[in-house]
């Protein structure tokens, strides 16, 4: 049976631990995501950061990393990166790793070499993830080389998914205009962990794009709570329940147009009111 945990990734709040924290706890949820800088700030303090989510109630699901994967030259470097991050992972406990394909899509698209150089590197990861009990999963994601629904078949269609998997945010999808439920319906065996947002058509403007009030993820504002958007939500977790994910769903807005604790409030509110959800429990 299906079953859903409820977390939040600290992305709206920045940097700002402590106040990520502090408000993704007073909503109830049970788990969170961030980015890798906390490998750096809590290296060999890594106990230290399980005790302050513990304190509110709070367990790390994932970190994300990944990176220029489909760059040739740069496939040590980022290997590298990336098992640093699997470290702290296993030190601290998590078993979830990230693989964003890295910002900067080459044009017109990506070549059949950047292709196999990521999978190649992705492979050497997700190996080396396994041996340490971490899942590494290639994100789907809007400016990289794993835009659009193309290549999200061609990366899949050659990378080992016995040792790679999928993490999949359906917003993401729907901004490159395909339907998330298909892709859902035809990953459903390799995924591994899901960010669940919104995409806002009517936000995708280039006044949209300036900073308002925050600087993080400027050119992502198209991005929005549940139930703003086009992404057909109820229906794209249904997908997953017919698929048996059993896992997380961690909500994710890149950038709020209000403040992060007000975005996870309405998106508290719609998973309760709409999707009829408990947030700190298990649900199916």
């Amino acid at each position: 049976m299906a079953t859903f945990k409820l977390g939040c990734h600290q992305i709206t709040w920045g940097r700002n631990l402590d106040g990520a924290l502090q408000d993704i706890s007073d909503f109830g949820y049970k788990g969170t995501e961030t980015f890798a800088f906390v490998v750096d700030d809590f290296a060999g303090r890594g106990d230290e950061l399980t005790e302050k989510m513990n304190s509110k109630g709070l367990q790390l699901t994932a970190l994300y990393g990944g990176g220029d994967m489909h760059v040739a030259g740069k496939e040590a470097e980022v290997i590298e990166y990336n098992l640093k991050i699997a470290r702290f992972l296993q030190s601290v406990g998590a078993d979830r790793l990230v693989l964003g394909p890295g910002r900067g899509r080459p044009d017109p698209r990506p070549t059949d070499e950047h292709i196999k150089t990521m999978a190649r590197v992705a492979e050497e990861i997700g190996k080396a993830c396994l041996d340490m009990g971490i899942i590494a999963g290639i994100h789907p994601h809007w400016g990289t080389p794993v835009q659009e629904r193309e290549d999200i078949t061609r990366i899949f269609d050659v990378v080992d998914t016995t040792v790679v998997k999928m993490v999949l945010d359906p917003a993401h999808i729907a901004k490159a205009g395909a339907d998330p439920l298909e892709v859902v319906q035809t990953y459903k065996d390799i995924i591994t962990y899901v960010h669940i947002k919104d995409y806002s058509p009517e936000l995708d403007t280039p006044e949209h794009k300036q900073a308002i009030g925050q600087d993080n993820a400027p050119s992502l504002a198209f991005f929005s709570e549940l139930g703003r958007g086009n992404v057909d939500t109820p229906g794209f977790v249904d997908e997953l329940r017919k698929a048996d994910y059993d896992g997380w769903l961690t909500i994710e807005l890149d950038r709020s147009q209000t403040t992060p604790r007000e975005s996870l409030a309405e998106n508290t509110k719609y998973l309760q009111e709409v999707m009829g959800w408990d947030i700190g429990g298990e649900n199916h």
